[in-house]
């Protein structure tokens, strides 16, 4: 079947936006003085929040809190990322994004966002590139049965979209984004924004890219749109 949608994460594959997150989880920390208020450095940051749901997050990090407190953690670390990042969101655009929305639009694909971020997090960052309505559905994992690395999120973009998985690519930068969409059977690609080459082939990406303007990727985006 020939390409018909593609399928994007947000944070760390729209957006190098890993190192705001990693700060306002920094300082957060320290003030629910985890670890006895000691900073985490950016290794725990990738091995243990990096890509993942805040539910999953708090459970690991704070696992006697009640479901409440874990609500009002992730709240209140969403709402201080959203404040840091409302200025910077613009600058933190993965290059050549633009060029694939407009080769996209070109070719007449569906396209949905997919992610474990809350809703006012996904739809501000959408917005300021001027892109919300444009996606044609957005998925947030937490309303979804399951969030990633369940296929869930994925499994509900194709439903929306209506779309089979081999007629779809996908975009990640996490391995828990990427377990997700490989597990929904959905050929993926692996922004090398936050994680290197091995811990996203690993996790099931068929090839690495640095960014969107990357020669691989247009190389195999041309030759899926046009078979020799």
């Amino acid at each position: 079947p020939h390409l018909k949608a593609i399928l994007f994460d947000i944070d760390g594959t729209l957006f190098n936006s890993d190192g705001c997150h990693f700060e306002v989880f920094k300082r957060v920390l320290s003030e629910y003085n985890f670890d006895g208020g000691r900073a985490i450095d950016e290794a725990f940051f990738m091995e243990h929040i990096s890509g993942r749901s805040n539910a999953a997050i708090v459970g690991d990090l704070f696992p006697n809190m009640s479901q409440e407190q874990g609500n009002a953690f992730a709240e209140y670390k969403e709402a201080c990322f959203r404040e840091r990042a409302a200025d910077l969101l613009p600058s933190l655009v993965t290059p050549g994004l633009q060029g694939l929305f407009s080769w996209m639009d070109e070719q007449g694909l569906a396209k949905a966002a997919v992610t474990n971020a809350p809703r006012k997090n996904a739809e501000q960052m959408l917005n300021a590139i001027e892109r919300l309505d444009w996606f044609d559905t957005l998925v947030i994992g937490d309303e979804c049965r399951a969030a990633k690395p369940d296929p869930e999120p994925y499994l509900e973009a194709m439903r929306r979209l209506g779309v089979t998985a081999d007629s779809c690519l996908a975009f990640e930068d996490s391995p828990s984004g990427t377990t997700a969409a490989t597990a929904a059977g959905v050929r993926t690609y692996g922004l090398l924004t936050t994680q290197n080459t091995d811990v996203l082939a690993t996790a099931g990406c068929c090839t690495c890219i640095h960014n969107f303007e990357d020669a691989l990727l247009w190389q195999d985006l041309r030759e899926i749109v046009a078979p020799r």
